[in-house]
């Protein structure tokens, strides 16, 4: 069921020449992660920012659980929203007690706010640090007491910005996962901006990517990255290679070499082969295969990156494991198992 909704909105800041958000619409269901992403100034923080409360939107609806929020110049106050909010920074009052924080904005007797505060504090792991401050507590802590807050008073839905942003890469597997199981204990609906794909992509059960003020594409994150509606979003998540072809009644003729086809007789024109990294195949056997000079080889421990060239300098990448030796080769044999088809013209 839908807790959230969005109709055509639309938001331009003073003196701005183009949209922040344009005509965006889209539902969020009750108990879901929806992931914000896009490039600096996507409207991806704009677009939280509205459903927050923070800001007003020139046109369009905001509804959460079946209440309109915003329509036309009318809008609930952001302290009216059941909306809570964690801030890029945390915003963590800096003079008070881990748990004299959570208790800040509760509503309730001294003894039932203590209560709330205590349990969850408990739910995000934080059971032993009630009398520390915020400076005592390590980055990924500081994200939880932020985090507790903001779910203590119990909210339709949370919002975060850029949530792991402050973290150093060894901290953000372990907290993403840690986050998502909270969230998930909790049942709270909730809604994060991030320009990290990988964020997105494990701790998200959608993901919405913007560009410049329009939504491009929302779905789960497979669908997403197999199945992107256009070349913005296909990239967002990594490069794709690009291959020009052309076709034939039985394959396709590529500068690296010919791979069969009998769905190439489909198409009468000069054709781009799409495919990424991972679908492809470096291979140490003869047969059909295809054929490029070996540019460069990467390593990143799980996996090694090879590119390699035709004869006219252009480039594809192939992912291939990390135990593969190309020591004493110039050229490398490859195929692919997956690829997209678009007409060249």
């Amino acid at each position: 069921m839908s807790i959230l909704s969005l109709q055509q909105v639309n938001k331009k800041y003073n003196q701005a020449i183009d949209f922040a958000i344009n005509d965006v619409s889209f539902e969020v269901e009750e108990g879901e992660i929806l992931a914000l992403v896009g490039e600096s100034g996507s409207g991806k923080t704009t677009l939280l920012r509205l459903i927050a409360g923070l800001e007003h939107p020139d046109s369009g609806i905001i509804s959460l659980s079946g209440q309109k929020i915003v329509e036309g110049k009318r809008s609930v106050p952001a302290h009216e929203r059941q909306v809570g909010m964690v801030f890029q920074d945390y915003a963590l009052f800096p003079h008070l007690t881990i748990l004299d924080n959570i208790k800040f904005g509760l509503k309730g007797s001294n003894q039932e706010v203590e209560r709330v505060a205590k349990d969850t504090l408990r739910l995000v792991g934080l059971k032993e640090d009630y009398t520390k401050y915020p400076h005592q507590l390590s980055g990924g802590q500081q994200q939880r007491v932020a985090l507790a807050r903001a779910i203590a008073p119990n909210p339709k839905i949370l919002l975060m910005d850029e949530p792991f942003s402050n973290l150093d890469a060894m901290l953000k597997d372990q907290i993403r996962e840690e986050i998502r199981q909270i969230i998930k204990k909790t049942g709270i609906t909730a809604i994060f901006v991030t320009h990290d794909t990988k964020d997105a992509l494990s701790t998200a059960d959608r993901i919405a990517i913007l560009h410049k003020g329009f939504l491009q594409q929302i779905d789960i994150p497979k669908v997403l990255y197999e199945n992107p509606v256009n070349p913005y979003v296909a990239n967002f998540f990594g490069k794709r290679n690009e291959m020009e072809a052309i076709p034939t009644e039985d394959g396709y003729h590529t500068t690296f070499g010919f791979i069969s086809d009998s769905e190439a007789k489909k198409h009468k024109n000069k054709v781009k082969l799409l495919f990424r990294p991972e679908h492809g195949e470096v291979v140490q056997r003869d047969g059909q295969q295809l054929s490029g000079k070996i540019v460069k080889i990467s390593y990143f421990g799980s996996h090694q990156m090879v590119k390699l060239a035709d004869d006219e300098g252009k480039r594809v990448t192939i992912r291939t494991n990390p135990g593969r030796s190309f020591e004493g080769m110039d050229r490398a044999q490859f195929f692919l198992w997956k690829y997209d088809v678009e007409e060249a013209y």
